[in-house]
């Protein structure tokens, strides 16, 4: 896991096991974070970003709340994160991962020459063309961090999020949206959309985009309310 550009921002992480847990059975059980071990992850984490953002390879819609995130929280950082993006996928199904190649990826709003150009090649399967909202994984320093970034999260609009894992040195929290839309655009060699809709298409995933980017300034403005 990392803050990997240009889709994810990507930051080294220690080899240390990852427990899953589900917090609702296991409550009493979390133990506690080890607050030494936290910080020589969250510096190591910050001097990865800094060199990441030095190179270009940070998503510049993300870059000022991570910096706050690290200069202003104290019981929060970031390992990964994307703004969200549109891509174009040769896949069976959009969601698949294995014998899958993305052709086309985006930060910003798109434009309909940017799809004709690619429409136009060959695909070894389905051409999906994708948006997603933005994801973000967090590690606090403990439950009651946790919980916190939890009830700010879903107040700005990412009601998907929850505690993936929890680690000695940070619990792991994941924040996501729900903005996720696909159509099928390609079949094999069959071009199965009408070239005179395509304005309209991009259009509404264009829309589902800044959506997902409105959340984040939202999210950015509430998690420095709370944890500033």
């Amino acid at each position: 896991m990392g803050h990997a550009g240009p889709d994810i921002i990507t930051q080294s992480e220690p080899e240390i096991q990852i427990i899953p847990v589900n917090p609702l059975k296991n409550h009493a059980f979390i133990p506690d974070v080890n607050r030494e071990k936290w910080l020589r992850w969250r510096n190591e984490a910050y001097t990865t970003f800094l060199r990441d953002v030095e190179i270009g390879y940070a998503d510049k819609d993300l870059v000022g709340f991570i910096i706050d995130i690290f200069e202003r929280c104290n019981h929060l950082f970031t390992i990964s994160s994307c703004s969200g993006r549109i891509t174009l996928v040769d896949s069976a199904f959009p969601w698949q991962r294995r014998e899958s190649s993305v052709v086309f990826k985006k930060h910003d709003p798109i434009e309909v020459s940017e799809i004709l150009s690619i429409l136009t090649q060959p695909c070894v399967h389905r051409l999906w063309l994708i948006a997603s909202g933005p994801i973000l994984h967090f590690v606090a320093d403990s439950w009651s961090s946790a919980q916190k970034l939890l009830g700010v999260a879903r107040e700005a609009g990412f009601k998907h999020s929850g505690i993936i894992s929890v680690r000695n040195d940070g619990i792991v929290i994941e924040v996501i949206s729900g903005n996720w839309i696909s159509t099928l655009l390609k079949d094999g060699d069959k071009t199965l959309v009408n070239i005179d809709a395509l304005p309209h298409i991009v259009a509404v995933f264009n829309q589902n985009l800044l959506d997902g980017k409105k959340r984040l300034r939202k999210l950015h403005e509430l998690v420095l309310k709370v944890f500033g």
